[in-house]
């Protein structure tokens, strides 16, 4: 099975099959889909890039915001031919996937945990102001973050609030998580007044969409933001998982890689009926 990873722009590719893009949350990288690549290569062409204005990531031509990343993701697709592909994508990644459906590259979009909506107002000011703050810690949280990353112990509380078992994720690659996270230029502008929720699809969109949530997420709470998110796409139930966490991949890649599957076969399904 060919593998390979582009260093100009992060983009790791492996598998064979229809295309499948994995799109990872705000701050993090294609790194934190590793444990499901193995799983989804057997089925689909697997791409797992790093986000555009992320570090590793292909630089923005406009100011950082969701639209913006969307904008630049879907440049940097068709510029390596893709127009069609099956997307996941985790918090900020599955704002990303919809915003595919909307840009006419997505065959399919699934959000795991998904960013963009929020229950009222104060949600969004409060999602901001918390970031703001988190900003703010990151020069003194970083140093020891970094040396938790050194210890599977350690790593495991240093990475608790995204994930319940961080230390199964290498020590080299938490390391470069929170490097990545102490230089992430667009972090300051993305996290200001100007962040607007994600809107509705068109009401022709032809494109199926699925949403997972994680019982256990506490940094997307379900009723504050993925029952909005179902609302906004007018989608009418999400699959809920018990014991996943926000970022789920590296505690369950089995059942979230059973998740993905399932659905591209079964839109793939679907296209093969409609087209017979």
């Amino acid at each position: 099975m060919n593998r390979k990873l582009s260093q100009a722009a992060e983009w790791y590719e492996g598998g064979e099959g229809s295309t499948l893009v994995l799109v990872h949350g705000f701050s993090a990288s294609w790194r934190f889909w590793k444990p499901l690549l193995p799983l989804l290569e057997k089925h689909h062409r697997v791409i797992a890039l790093t986000l555009p204005g992320h570090v590793g990531g292909v630089s923005l031509k406009k100011r950082a915001s969701p639209l913006s990343i969307a904008e630049a993701l879907a440049e940097q697709l068709r510029e390596r031919g893709i127009t069609q592909a099956h997307f996941v994508g985790q918090s900020l990644g599955g704002w990303m996937v919809f915003e595919m459906a909307r840009l006419g590259l997505a065959r399919s979009s699934m959000g795991i945990c998904s960013a963009g909506a929020f229950k009222t107002r104060d949600d969004v000011v409060k999602f901001m102001r918390d970031g703001q703050a988190a900003l703010k810690f990151l020069p003194y949280a970083v140093p020891i973050l970094k040396f938790m990353s050194r210890f599977s112990f350690l790593r495991r509380i240093a990475l608790a609030r995204e994930m319940k078992h961080g230390d199964r994720m290498s020590a080299t690659d938490a390391l470069k998580h929170f490097d990545n996270l102490s230089r992430l230029a667009i972090a300051k502008e993305f996290l200001d007044e100007k962040l607007l929720p994600i809107q509705p699809l068109p009401a022709d969109n032809k494109v199926p969409l699925r949403v997972l949530w994680g019982a256990d997420d506490t940094i997307l709470p379900f009723e504050r933001f993925g029952q909005p998110l179902l609302d906004t796409l007018k989608l009418p139930s999400c699959v809920m998982v018990d014991h996943w966490p926000h970022t789920p991949m590296f505690d369950d890649p089995q059942r979230v890689a059973k998740e993905i599957l399932e659905f591209t076969r079964e839109v793939e399904s679907k296209e093969i009926s409609v087209a017979s």
